[in-house]
């Protein structure tokens, strides 16, 4: 049994060391992708930087002579933004970070030059993985929509405006607090939000975490927005919430919930990453280890005459214990190592 045991932990340990090295890789391809697209996306910011300077340059050295650009494949796309543009990249999980921004929130757009800074928008999306949202009516441009896309479509405008996302370091929460002097409520600008996890549906994941606005005590819990009721629409092949709620297996103690076999079906009986096992699975291997053990015992039994000498010493050796040293053999042994002290010192004596 012992034996099954220790090759079930190895086969895990196996497995787990299989599933990292998997998972590195995973991560190396992710971030190799992500590289790629932001690649991408640089080179086309690159490109529309340098065209916009020769473009102004041109402008100003020809004045009325400089020529009409967007004219040709560009008569109607001219000046518009590049759809893949329109998402950022999505970063690393371990570079993640909860802003504590969601769906519905009032945010003031900080960046430093942002065309858009100073005005407030609601949140319309909000994308975790590249820490950035969409705000309703804010960062607006023309995308270029690709042929490929307009081709089952009704509407076939090659341009239509949409909202550009902007990162959630550039935003922050706008709230209405009370004021502490008149009471009366007023919007304020959140610098940063403390996330806490503070009952079990929290900690489980169902619920998000509490939100509190940072260094400020005592503490002041900003509420998320409410979400609006979902509407559900009944049909004729939907299943009745009374055949739903209807109990049709009612357990007993004089047998079991499924037939015995089942379980085997569910799980692999013959699994190498088994750990759980049968009772007669379990008294036959314990047998088994019980008719090895006899056996190596009956062997110990076949020992020739000088094995049989030296348990018998090792018998007596250890009958009589540790030896103890008396105190004639203590002096005796102190006589000696003053004597070499003494003979060692003479000799390097000598050779100085």
């Amino acid at each position: 049994m012992q034996k099954l045991l220790r090759r079930t932990a190895l086969v895990k340990k196996q497995a787990a060391r299989k599933a990292v090295a998997s998972q590195g890789k995973s991560d190396s391809d992710d971030r190799k992708l992500r590289l790629n697209e932001q690649k991408l996306i640089n080179l086309s910011v690159r490109h529309d930087t340098r065209a916009a300077r020769f473009a102004r340059r041109e402008d100003w050295l020809l004045g009325p002579l400089a020529s009409k650009r967007d004219a040709g494949g560009l008569q109607e796309t001219y000046g518009t933004l590049d759809a893949r543009r329109l998402r950022g990249v999505d970063k690393a999980k371990s570079q993640i970070k909860d802003w504590g921004i969601v769906e519905g929130d009032r945010v003031v757009v900080i960046q430093d030059g942002h065309r858009e800074k100073g005005k407030i928008g609601k949140v319309r999306e909000v994308r975790k993985e590249a820490e950035e949202c969409f705000v309703t009516g804010l960062n607006r441009a023309d995308v270029a929509i690709p042929d490929y896309l307009l081709l089952n479509e009704v509407d076939k405008t090659p341009v239509r405006p949409y909202e550009v996302p902007i990162p959630l370091s550039s935003v922050r929460l706008v709230a209405p607090l009370p004021q502490p002097e008149t009471g009366a409520l007023r919007d304020v600008v959140i610098q940063e939000l403390r996330l806490k996890k503070t009952n079990y549906a929290q900690l489980s994941g169902d619920d998000p975490p509490t939100r509190f606005i940072a260094g400020v005590k005592p503490a002041i819990p900003i509420p998320y927005p409410d979400k609006e009721p979902e509407e559900f629409e009944d049909h004729d092949i939907d299943t009745l919430r009374i055949e739903v709620e209807e109990r049709t297996f009612i357990p007993t103690l004089f047998q079991p919930p499924m037939p015995a076999g089942i379980i085997d079906e569910l799980r692999n009986k013959y699994s190498k990453f088994r750990d759980r096992h049968d009772d007669a699975f379990i008294a036959k291997k314990m047998e088994e280890d019980r008719i090895t053990e006899e056996r190596k015992r009956s062997i110990r039994k076949m020992d020739t005459p000088l094995k049989e000498l030296h348990r018998k010493e090792r018998a007596e050796r250890k009958a009589k214990g540790k030896p103890v040293v008396s105190e004639e053999v203590l002096a005796h042994i102190g006589e000696l190592m003053a004597k070499n002290a003494v003979s060692d010192a003479s000799s390097q004596s000598a050779m100085a």
